[in-house]
């Protein structure tokens, strides 16, 4: 069974594929711990066992975003919060391509740029069981596979600056 710390990136954890987009999907994450004060990793929310990640999605679906930020936090700009969620959740898209780079989530955190939801689909995560989101899971008596669901395949060139 195969289990993951909520910071790697799908296409890392599943297929060792890293892209330069597996950053932006951990600080996506870190954003989601930061808001929320809580470990991405511990799945504990309500009688369920969901991760920060798929917690937050359900919240953002049901549009309750704000039950997700730190109960310590007495007062905060609740629209920043809010904007800020969203970013996380366009970091930790479940396919590479759909993620923004890292200067893009600059703008979106820092700019009062309009951030398009429509383009929005789940994030990619693992759940408690260890079975990825998003993914199908392919048998055969051999071996056992996950390949991604409607989902492009990027491939990234490494080269020195």
């Amino acid at each position: 069974m195969f289990s993951c710390s909520g910071y790697l990136a799908p296409e890392y954890a599943l297929g060792g594929q890293l892209t330069l987009k597996a950053d932006v999907y951990s600080f996506g994450v870190l954003v989601l711990e930061i808001i929320s004060g809580r470990s991405s990793a511990k799945g504990n929310r309500g009688r369920m066992q969901k991760l920060l990640l798929e917690w937050a999605w359900d919240l953002y679906q049901e549009e309750k975003l704000l039950e997700l930020v730190d109960p310590e936090l007495e007062e905060f700009p609740e629209d920043e919060v809010i904007r800020y969620m969203k970013v996380a959740f366009f970091c930790t898209q479940a396919a590479a391509s759909r993620r923004p780079v890292m200067s893009q989530v600059v703008d979106m955190l820092s700019k009062n740029i309009k951030l398009n939801e429509k383009l929005l689909a789940a994030p990619g995560f693992f759940q408690a069981l260890g079975e990825f989101s998003g993914a199908e899971k392919k048998s055969s008596p051999d071996s056992t596979s996950y390949q991604m669901s409607s989902v492009p395949i990027t491939i990234t060139q490494v080269t020195a600056r």
